[in-house]
């Protein structure tokens, strides 16, 4: 069974936005977004090498599907180097299907996948501190943690939503930021809709008046689209 997709130009949205952390961390930006929602930007590499190694934490759904993102950025030389979660049988599901898909981006050899609760750091410990980046997809109450041992490492992270669930994680999320940022460690989140020119311009409309006063506004998205 394939893994779970969304449609081409928002499965794009969401590789670019994965793409452009990944490229920042080397100094490199990913190219060709999708359609109206591009920004093209060239491409530069580290001395040595212009490989980006990837660790995934949390194989669900979300994981496999944010892992894929990475490894379908055009023009980046990414790889997945090491998995992590509580279950073992999630683990080499993933692992098999990402795999069939991506074939030689996979490099995850049976001692880089980390079973249980404190597997998230022996991933992480994996990765090359100010190259490679940590893909956190596990539920929003381990974030925290993980983000802080990310930080403490060095790594760059990507973090899939919700990153918290309630006032004191996230305080302590953006606490974490502020380490994050004094350290030039490169932080994304899973939030592509605010890095849609469309949805700005239509914020910007309603802002301006254009819709008229608004009293109440709710806003839904086909399944796929």
């Amino acid at each position: 069974m394939p893994l779970p997709t969304v449609s081409e130009k928002t499965a794009a949205s969401r590789r670019t936005f994965l793409g452009a952390t990944s490229a920042l961390a080397v100094g490199a930006m990913a190219s060709n977004v999708a359609a109206n929602e591009t920004t093209p930007a060239p491409a530069v590499h580290p001395a040595g090498s212009d490989e980006i190694r990837v660790a995934l934490v949390g194989c669900g759904g979300r994981g496999a599907g944010a892992a894929a993102d990475a490894l379908s950025v055009p023009q980046a030389n990414v790889k997945l180097h090491a998995i992590a979660d509580i279950f073992q049988q999630q683990i080499d599901n993933k692992r098999k299907r990402l795999t069939n898909q991506f074939k030689e981006k996979v490099d995850v050899t049976d001692d880089r996948c980390f079973v249980g609760m404190e597997a998230y750091k022996q991933a992480v410990d994996c990765l090359r501190p100010g190259i490679d980046i940590a893909v956190f997809a596990t539920p929003p109450a381990f974030r925290a943690a993980h983000f802080a041992y990310a930080i403490e490492k060095g790594v760059h992270v990507f973090m899939e939503k919700p990153v918290s669930i309630d006032g004191p994680s996230t305080k302590r999320i953006l606490a974490l930021a502020d380490q994050a940022d004094a350290k030039n460690l490169k932080v994304g989140v899973g939030l592509m809709c605010r890095h849609s020119v469309a949805r700005r311009e239509l914020f910007d409309r309603l802002q301006n008046g254009e819709a008229g006063e608004l009293l109440t506004f709710y806003g839904y998205r086909e399944h796929g689209r």
